[in-house]
């Protein structure tokens, strides 16, 4: 083979590699734009999942700090409340204190149920005692029956306020045993106070009012025979919420006897004013029978006028003796008063 002919088979290779590689190429480009519109979607998308996760970000920002300001605020406010809290039981701690608290607690139950000072209830009314000296009950609720209940306010919390401050679970069991024990004393005490011994119209049981419902239940719960044992010795326990249940139906009853003693003041008025009608009746038939009388009495006058006065009047004016005046024969009345005929 000569130089020219492969110098000819050379150039002819060259120019097919090269048409193959220009195949190839364009073949690369078509893959790389299909594989790029492919793929264009799911950029959009991640895009759209890169500004929503950069919003997140921004809102997580933005709540974490709003977050730290409302516990921040809500520590200042446990503290605060902490602070208050020990000072509202050191407060409480002090018995005048209590007693004061015992009965603001009284009278917002009082106000709530509707009962009214001095017409419902006495508060602090000193009741002698004889032997035991004067009794000083924190209430006294008047029954519309003429009964009244006799309340009393006067708890012991000195072990409840103390479990509160106990640091381990051991003690606060302890204060707690010892708080139910005191309330229990507290039963007894009542009972032998006797009130309704002592008062004359008091009814046959006291009622022993807790001011605090968390009070009786941490009481109750260390001695479940608690309220029992004080029901059997005719002591009452209440708790704001049962005295209100209490009151309220005191409360109605005294608006059911105010209607029966209206029915009754109506009825006592009714019959009075039957009687009183019955004599007006009387006294109006006795009236008719004088108006009937002095109506005969007032014809027969005038029939004796017309017969006897009259003539001898004309006569005077027929001689010339009559006066400027002219006269009026007055008229017979033929009405007669009228009978009652309306049945009985």
């Amino acid at each position: 083979m000569t130089i020219a002919a492969v110098t000819a088979l050379l150039l002819v290779a060259l120019v097919l590699l090269a048409r193959a590689r220009a195949e190839l190429d364009a073949e690369r480009r078509l893959r790389a734009n299909e594989a790029t519109q492919a793929v264009a979607p799911i950029a959009r998308h991640l895009e759209k999942v890169q500004e929503q996760v950069e919003h997140l970000e921004r809102e997580r920002g933005a709540t974490l700090a709003t977050m730290r300001e409302l516990v921040g605020a809500t520590n200042e406010q446990l503290g605060k409340l902490r602070t208050e809290t020990g000072a509202l039981v050191s407060a409480l701690k002090r018995p005048q204190v209590r007693g004061s608290w015992g009965e603001i607690q009284l009278r917002n139950v009082v106000r709530v149920a509707g009962m009214t000072d001095h017409v419902d209830f006495h508060a602090q009314v000193t009741v002698d005692g004889g032997d035991d000296g004067a009794l000083r009950p924190d209430m006294t609720v008047h029954l519309p029956t003429g009964r009244d209940i006799v309340v009393d306010s006067k708890v012991p919390l000195d072990a409840y306020l103390t479990a509160l401050e106990a640091a381990t679970d051991e003690d606060r069991d302890v204060h707690l045993d010892r708080h139910a024990a005191q309330l229990r004393a507290h039963l007894d005490k009542l009972a032998t106070k006797a009130y309704h011994a002592k008062l004359e119209r008091s009814a046959e049981f006291v009622v022993c009012f807790v001011p605090n419902e968390a009070c009786y239940v941490a009481a109750l719960d260390r001695d479940p025979r608690l309220l029992e044992h004080g029901a059997g010795k005719g002591v009452l326990i209440a708790t704001p919420t049962t005295l209100l249940a209490l009151l309220h139906a005191t409360h109605y009853g005294w608006r059911q006897a105010e209607v029966e003693q209206s029915a009754l003041e109506i009825a006592a008025a009714g019959r009075e004013l039957h009687r009183r009608c019955a004599t007006f009746l009387e006294s109006f038939a006795k009236a008719g029978r004088q108006l009937s009388s002095a109506t005969d009495a007032y014809n027969a006058a005038v029939g004796s006028l017309e017969a006897r006065v009259l003539p001898q009047l004309r006569r005077l004016e027929e001689h010339g003796a009559a006066s400027e005046k002219e006269l009026a024969a007055p008229r017979a009345i033929d009405e007669a008063a009228r009978t009652v005929t309306a049945a009985a």
